[in-house]
């Protein structure tokens, strides 16, 4: 739990510091004074970085060199982070400490409104979206995917200095580490789903008071053997049509969530009421599996959702936030008088 929170420099905020005693936060106000902000500080506390950055330049002020986020949590725990044009310093208790020795010290999980285009929208944002959690809850899954995008970086570049004829033997020591890391990325997403799977169905029951059957599963783009020897085989065997497109075929990056309502793809049957109770389905699952993997306390940032939710769900949502520390944004009060819990407001 965060007893106090600091900004410096840190996007609109010259210097902002705050003070929690409850559990349940909420930051009210118009559009544009920097509510956002705040739970993109906290979020860079967990994860290193925030779901929405696009260059360090954007968290720093204007004319700024440096945003500064300081946190210090119930335990006694005083954390430190240094956001500079090319680079981060984390540390804790005023010891420099490396973002993987970081991982996983503040887990969070977020729900924002860019959530709501998860279905429809790019492959990409799907993989960033499952990828930030099981980076919270799998040191290894974090350190195959940093190797496996080194190595597929230095074999895409080959591929496209080759122009059509690439080496064996240059290729030979990244295809070894994609064959090593390959399979491990992917068999850890499946046994996710495994157990994700479940937890899914019985939160979305609940929420729904339906008992329709929902699904996510991966969807692999080529057909090979998911072992070492399986990644070995395909490259092997597809030589050229790497050459011919100028990249690797095979991987994390190329693969797919796919989710299914009523045994058909969600976005062909779900209404826009039932796409925002997957979610929150969603959201309750991923808290489960938080507590269990990592046994402890965990943090909720929830971004204007609230607005984008009927009454039904907002209730769910209140459940949610029964044994978490809760950070939230609104425009409008009205959002959280019905609350039961006790809410500490801060207007923005």
């Amino acid at each position: 739990m965060i007893n106090k929170l600091s900004l410096l420099d840190f996007r609109n905020y010259e210097h902002k510091q705050l003070e929690f005693k409850e559990k349940n936060i909420v930051f009210w106000g118009g559009n544009g004074r920097g509510k956002t902000n705040i739970l993109e500080a906290i979020s860079i506390l967990s994860m290193g970085r925030s779901w929405r950055e696009t260059s360090p330049l954007d968290l720093i002020r204007k004319e700024s060199p440096s945003a500064k986020i300081e946190a210090t949590m119930n335990e006694g725990d005083y954390y430190e982070i240094i956001v500079e044009s090319n680079t981060r310093i984390f540390k804790r208790n005023e010891k420099k400490i490396s973002l993987k020795q970081h991982f996983g010290r503040i887990p969070t999980l977020l729900f924002v409104p860019e959530h709501l285009t998860l279905f429809s929208g790019p492959k990409r944002d799907r993989q960033r979206f499952f990828d930030r959690f099981l980076f919270q809850i799998s040191a290894s899954y974090r350190d195959n995917l940093t190797r496996f995008r080194q190595a597929l970086k230095q074999k895409n570049a080959l591929l496209k200095m080759s122009e059509g004829s690439s080496s064996t033997l240059e290729l030979s020591p990244w295809n070894n580490i994609l064959a090593e890391t390959i399979p491990a990325i992917l068999n850890t997403r499946k046994e996710f789903l495994r157990e994700l799977n479940p937890l899914l169905q019985k939160e979305f029951n609940s929420i729904s008071g339906n008992q329709e059957p929902l699904s996510i599963e991966l969807d692999i783009k080529e057909d090979y053997l998911v072992t070492s020897e399986g990644v070995q085989d395909f490259f092997t065997k597809n030589t050229k049509r790497e050459e011919r497109a100028q990249c690797c075929l095979i991987g994390p990056h190329r693969d797919d969530f796919k989710f299914y309502l009523r045994n058909t793809s969600l976005l062909s049957t779900a209404s826009r009421g039932e796409e925002r109770s997957v979610l929150l389905a969603m959201l309750a699952a991923k808290k489960h599996l938080l507590k269990t993997k990592l046994n402890q306390n965990h943090i909720l940032l929830l971004d204007d959702v609230f607005s984008e939710l009927d009454q039904s769900r907002q209730n769910h949502l209140e459940k949610l936030c029964n044994d978490s520390q809760i950070f939230f944004t609104t425009t409008h009060s009205s959002h959280f008088e019905k609350f039961s819990h006790l809410v500490e407001k801060f207007e923005i």
